[in-house]
């Protein structure tokens, strides 16, 4: 493979990292998402009130899209930040740096949280032989959410004071893990829900089972 970003993550430079690379995957789960939503799209069969409730889908998804495109180049340049407010900035530019190096794969693992749910939506309705596409998004969400987990985590450690202790990040590692603890049930829950209608044989509202 050739594409750009992971040519540039595969080079021996600090930027892109850790935090790019999860954005990126929630980003691989989007695109499935979209393809199962547009070959719905495509289906000449399909009544106004499910294009309208697809259309609103691929809304929403083109969003999450934008954003976690957005917070892939903003966690990249984020690093690059706080190593020169390191190096020689101010003390405001440090803590701002810093800042941002938390907050940047904290925001990735919301939306790539909020992922599952586009999923649970997409699946009640998908003809069945799509689901495991949607499987596929939503193991996609859940490493983008565990790889920037790490990412927050580890970030957390260029604190120079101890964040369990009273200060701007006192409690931040605590929000880090319940976010990713409900991310986790989020994904369970999903997962079951695709693989019920799996096993039940479920159809896709006035649609064969397929």
């Amino acid at each position: 493979m050739n594409e750009p970003f992971l040519l540039a993550l595969s080079k021996p430079e600090p930027s892109p990292g850790g935090g790019a690379a999860a954005a990126y995957s929630a980003c691989l789960g989007l695109a499935l998402l979209k393809k199962v939503i547009n070959l719905e799209l495509l289906r000449p069969e399909v009544s106004e009130e499910l294009v309208s409730i697809w259309d609103d889908l691929l809304e929403q998804t083109e969003v999450a899209e934008e954003i976690l495109e957005r917070l892939l180049h903003e966690d990249s340049r984020a690093y690059v930040d706080f190593t020169e407010a390191r190096s020689g900035g101010t003390e405001d530019s440090f803590s701002a740096a810093l800042e941002n190096l938390i907050d940047c794969p904290f925001k990735i693992m919301e939306q790539s949280c909020q992922g599952q749910g586009l999923i649970s939506e997409a699946g009640k309705l998908c003809k069945r032989y799509l689901l495991s596409d949607l499987l596929v998004a939503g193991e996609f969400f859940l490493a983008a959410v565990q790889g920037a987990c790490h990412i927050a985590r580890t970030n957390l450690y260029l604190v120079p004071d101890d964040p369990s202790k009273e200060g701007p990040y006192a409690g931040t590692r605590d929000k880090i893990l319940r976010l990713q603890n409900c991310c986790q049930d989020a994904y369970d829950m999903v997962q079951e829900q695709i693989r019920l209608r799996i096993r039940l044989g479920g159809s896709a509202p006035g649609s064969p089972a397929l």
